[in-house]
């Protein structure tokens, strides 16, 4: 199972020459541009599950939207809150590199996502 969860995005302020969103759209329709991503970072998880059954954890990845463009720059992971392997984290990474917000935005944004990763519990054997 795969949580979703934005944390705290944050956008800078900067002159208007393209669609200029509230924080809230700016927000969601960043949102809605990583979650285009799932079937990937749902790859991801699977390929780790196949070496490690019981492997899970939190993967938060900070990175910025860039003005004009609205392609996602610098995504890393947040070492100090991440907890899931290096493998997956990567695989996160890699998965929503270089999306692009269409159209841009004229701010440039600041934004941190957080996916935890669960392995379902074992089905109790029936009695």
């Amino acid at each position: 199972m795969i949580k979703f969860a934005v944390i705290a995005p944050l956008l800078l302020s900067v002159g208007c020459t393209f669609i200029a969103r509230d924080p809230d759209s700016y927000r969601e329709v960043t949102r809605e541009l990583v979650e285009t991503r799932g079937a990937d970072l749902k790859d991801c998880y699977d390929v780790a599950l196949r070496t490690d059954e019981s492997v899970g954890g939190t993967v938060v990845v900070n990175f910025t939207v860039e003005k004009k463009t609205g392609k996602i720059m610098n995504p890393v992971v947040d070492e100090a809150s991440s907890n899931a392997p290096d493998e997956l984290s990567s695989c996160v990474i890699s998965a929503i590199d270089g999306l692009q917000l269409d159209p841009p935005d004229a701010r440039e944004g600041q934004a941190t996502f957080s996916w935890k990763f669960e392995a379902k519990p074992a089905a109790a054997p029936a009695s």
